[in-house]
């Protein structure tokens, strides 16, 4: 049963869902702009034996829009998993982040490695040079039509509907069937000037010198046809990391969990050390 709830931080109020008993498992989505409805169904199966939490991030779906001095500094959403796990009381805790995720949960490992046990980091840049990989697979990708659709929307002022419509133009990139799109759920973007200055606080951002400060066991998961962050980047990241382990899911892009969910559960299941079932449960279809 997934209880929802919000929880009442210091600077901002987030819509949270629970699920399961057992090893806390905090998810931290992709974005910004899209909800924690975007990946949360497709963890369901996990809360067989563990404890999942997701979060709207601040400014998203059903949690509040931040208030304060530069509330969308990449601090403050490393500061809101910290507050999170406090007003859950869960701890030490498996965090898991995708995308834009993964950049706060690599951050979360080195400002707070007391508090973590695990560290899951699913087709999450550690550097800004996953945008140069991103401009170079362009023209193989997307057709004319669509690349000059793409650099019309570069001058748009920034709303739902240039990130709704960006996503789907760059559905090659980020899938390996781009018609999967539609399973994003993009009706439910937010997103605006203020959840931009996200990206502008990450300008020219590179973590990988500190990768050999992460000492949590870490568990890097790539999709073998992800064109923003390639399995090169990826495999990068799990070399730098004194216990890192890649994971890499073949017949996947940037969503591995819909395009591949039982490769990208079980391989998760295994690294948390889950018993896992040869049919059914995790390594079959979605649970309902």
């Amino acid at each position: 049963m997934v209880n929802a709830r919000t929880l009442l931080l210091v600077n901002v109020d987030l819509h949270c869902t629970e699920e399961g008993e057992g090893l806390p498992l905090i998810v931290h989505h992709g974005g910004p702009g899209l909800d924690h409805s975007v990946i949360a169904s497709h963890l369901s199966p996990l809360a067989q034996q563990l404890h999942l939490i997701c979060f709207d991030h601040r400014g998203t779906g059903r949690s509040a829009t931040p208030q304060g001095a530069d509330p969308y500094h990449i601090d403050r959403f490393v500061a809101d998993v910290a507050e999170v796990s406090k007003v859950l009381e869960v701890g030490p805790f498996a965090l898991m982040g995708h995308s834009f995720g993964g950049i706060v949960a690599l951050q979360f490992a080195l400002d707070h490695p007391e508090l973590l046990s695990h560290l899951i980091l699913v087709c999450a840049p550690a550097s800004h040079h996953y945008i140069e990989d991103v401009e170079a697979a362009l023209p193989d990708r997307l057709g004319r039509e669509a690349l000059s659709e793409l650099d019309s929307l570069k001058d748009s002022e920034p709303s739902d509907y240039v990130m709704r419509r960006s996503l789907e133009l760059l559905a090659p990139i980020y899938f390996h069937n781009p018609a999967r799109v539609s399973e994003l759920g993009l009706n439910s973007v937010r997103f605006g000037p203020e959840t931009q200055a996200v990206w502008d606080s990450l300008e020219g951002f590179d973590l990988r010198p500190r990768l050999g400060e992460v000492q949590v066991p870490t568990l890097v998961i790539a999709g073998d046809e992800d064109r923003s962050v390639t399995t090169e980047r990826a495999r990068e990241v799990a070399d730098g990391l004194p216990s890192g382990s890649l994971l890499v899911i073949e017949n996947s892009g940037h969503y591995p969990f819909i395009e591949e969910p039982k490769a990208f559960l079980s391989g998760v299941a295994q690294f948390l050390g889950m018993k896992v079932k040869k049919k059914g449960g995790l390594f079959g279809r979605r649970s309902s």
